[in-house]
């Protein structure tokens, strides 16, 4: 039951929040080609700072993984397994510090000499997590984590949400290639070469949900934010792009790991692309993330 109260209050935290204070959730890469012909260490990010913030399962948040596989330059599917999102216990010491441990899905993928050239991209998805907020038959108003149509004691419903994440990073074995998109419901793709990007150069994205460009109009400013743990991050500053016909771009003004970002908020009535979630929740809000590395 403390999870699911954790799950709730983090999905209203989450919904509710803007880029400041609201939990992201990402895909960090780490490159080593040491020892040829290399490697790749991937880890989910979720929190708030670059690269590691906090564990998938915590206090401070709750997000399930659904998928976690990396996709080649074919779209062929490698499964990463999922990360292990027990709970576990906060150990106490003498030292007046404490310590718990977790899964953060850390995958070492091994380069082959006979890997396909081009671009692979590593996903994560997120379960989709459902919250319903309503009065109850005895009058009270209760929050429930699930859609509005499962629901069994419910009088008058107030609000329904449904809310997703998705991930992306990439990499690339000689040479970068354009990656295929996965058709996901709110999917980030890049537009420039993430493999090789230094100080002072132009990075673009496409941003699409239900296959569609999200684009910024007079009822929403639909913007693509972008942050760093080198700058302003830790200031709770961010860059940001508004989306014209699905595309934002950004001038990278320093080196180091960063991170673009959308939470995109949608409502189901009168929404063509939602019609199979009628009757089982008023809004979908969804994110998305992609990261990436710039150099000196």
């Amino acid at each position: 039951m403390k999870k699911i109260l954790i799950a709730l209050v983090v999905a209203v935290t989450t919904l509710s929040a803007g880029v400041a204070s609201a939990h992201m959730f990402w895909v960090n890469l780490t490159e080593s080609f040491n020892h040829p012909p290399g490697h790749v260490v991937s880890e989910l990010g979720f929190g708030h700072v670059l690269p590691i913030d906090d564990f998938l399962v915590g206090e401070h948040g709750v997000i399930k993984v659904k998928k976690y596989q990396v996709v080649g330059p074919d779209k062929t599917i490698m499964d990463l397994g999922l990360p292990d999102t027990t709970n576990y216990p906060i150990n106490k010491s003498d030292m007046k510090l404490n310590w718990t441990k977790g899964d953060i899905g850390l995958r070492k993928i091994g380069l082959t000499p006979d890997a396909a050239n081009g671009t692979y991209q590593v996903n994560a998805e997120s379960v989709p997590m459902f919250f319903t907020k309503y009065i109850n038959k005895k009058g009270k108003e209760r929050m429930a984590p699930v859609p509005m149509d499962k629901v069994k004691d419910m009088k008058t419903p107030l609000a329904s949400f449904k809310y997703q994440s998705f991930a992306k990073s990439f990499f690339s074995i000689g040479k970068w290639t354009k990656p295929e998109p996965m058709g996901y419901d709110l999917e980030i793709m890049p537009l420039t070469d993430l493999s090789d990007l230094h100080v002072g150069d132009l990075v673009e994205f496409m941003v699409t949900f239900s296959g569609k460009p999200v684009t910024a109009s007079s009822k929403s400013i639909r913007t693509l934010t972008c942050t760093s743990n080198t700058y302003g991050g830790p200031d709770g500053f961010h860059l940001g792009s508004v989306l014209t016909n699905g595309k934002a771009r950004f001038r990278m003004p320093a080196a180091g790991q960063w991170l673009v970002n959308i939470f995109y908020d949608e409502v189901v009535e009168g929404s063509p692309e939602l019609v199979d979630l009628k009757g089982k929740c008023t809004k979908v809000f969804t994110a998305g993330t992609v990261f990436f590395n710039v150099k000196p």
